[in-house]
């Protein structure tokens, strides 16, 4: 396995783009807008078009180039956006995952996307559409996978390497996965919800702790005020079983997992909503840069999938040391409490 912080690079297959329009076999009348990224052809590649992006930012992909030819299946991550948000929200994560060799597939969790929430302000209409989405979001992830897995005008994915990652609302969603589909090997949650956000029945019993052998990766925003570092992320940290980690980076908040970070923060600090913060929000210019906190985060998870699913190995290496040498902003915080607990 290469080294954590190599995955910072790119890696060596440019990344296709397919999308396809799943009908939802419960919700008569619902469609599933899917995404498919996906090492592509080079010579294919180079002839196809641009990949657009739904809020205008940078996507560093190109739409129906041919599939690269693979030695074998390829490991499959399935993505799931926030509230609000949308399939393209981290397409700087999803491309990075596909260019070093794995198929990433992201459905838009349809009711609950960016665009279907920006104008609703009564509460009632939102609290029914989070009922909805709690009841969505887990099935549209699981289609999702075997849609992929069914093949297509992509490489073929393998169904015994499979990894779920969600930010926020699709956090909480990739941690409901291993119960339902024990295909499952490996779970990222970037600053995912729990019973703060989704209420006291998040998680049923049986869900957590994982299976043995399901690798779980938590990621914090330690300026977040959306998802809590300590009222929300370690309660449920403490809840999965080993092999498992919690990573913090320092000056961020809750929407650096998210493509077009200024444009974001900006609506967050527009909505009136936010008088439900217990803390205020920084200001944007005194947050880590886009690009900066991108790179840092494409190399962590990239660097967890290539050992949980490629490589079959387990968690990577994500030391104190490795991780201030891929960027000074991040610490492992379990190895930090764990180490003051021996010390007392």
């Amino acid at each position: 396995m290469l080294p954590t912080r190599e995955y910072a690079a790119r890696g060596p297959h440019p990344v296709g783009l397919r999308t396809v329009a799943i009908p939802d076999t419960k919700n008569q009348g619902r469609e599933i807008p899917t995404y498919i990224w996906y090492p592509a052809d080079r010579a294919a590649w180079d002839r196809s078009p641009e990949a657009a992006h739904p809020i205008g930012a940078t996507h560093a992909a190109r739409t129906n180039a041919a599939p690269a030819a693979l030695p074998g299946p390829c490991p499959l991550v399935a993505f799931s956006h926030g509230n609000s948000g949308f399939a393209c929200q981290s397409t700087f994560l999803t491309t990075h995952l596909a260019s070093w060799g794995m198929v990433v597939t992201a459905p838009d969790h349809t009711g609950n996307t960016f665009f279907e929430m920006l104008g609703i302000d009564d509460e009632d209409e939102r609290i029914r559409i989070h009922k909805q989405a709690c009841s969505n979001r887990p099935r549209d992830l699981g289609t999702s996978i075997e849609t992929v897995l069914a093949g297509g005008p992509w490489p073929e994915a393998s169904a015994d390497r499979i990894g779920v990652a969600g930010h926020s609302f699709g956090g909480w969603t990739a941690l409901k996965m291993p119960r339902r589909d024990p295909r499952v090997q490996a779970v990222c949650g970037l600053a995912p919800a729990s019973e703060s956000f989704i209420g006291r029945k998040a998680f049923e019993p049986g869900e957590l702790p994982f299976v043995e052998n399901v690798s779980s990766l938590v990621v914090s925003a330690l300026d977040d005020v959306l998802v809590d570092i300590d009222t929300s992320l370690w309660p449920l940290f403490d809840r999965l079983a080993n092999p498992r980690a919690l990573v913090g980076v320092h000056d961020t908040d809750h929407f650096h997992f998210c493509d077009h970070l200024e444009l974001l923060h900006g609506l967050h600090e527009k909505n009136g909503r936010r008088r439900k913060q217990t803390r205020a929000t920084r200001r944007y210019a005194e947050l880590l840069p886009e690009a900066r906190t991108h790179a840092l985060l494409a190399t962590l998870v990239t660097a967890f999938f290539a050992a949980t699913l490629a490589e079959d190995l387990g968690l990577p290496d994500l030391s104190p040391e490795t991780l201030a040498r891929i960027d000074p902003k991040l610490d492992r915080l379990d190895v930090d409490r764990d180490s003051k607990a021996a010390a007392q």
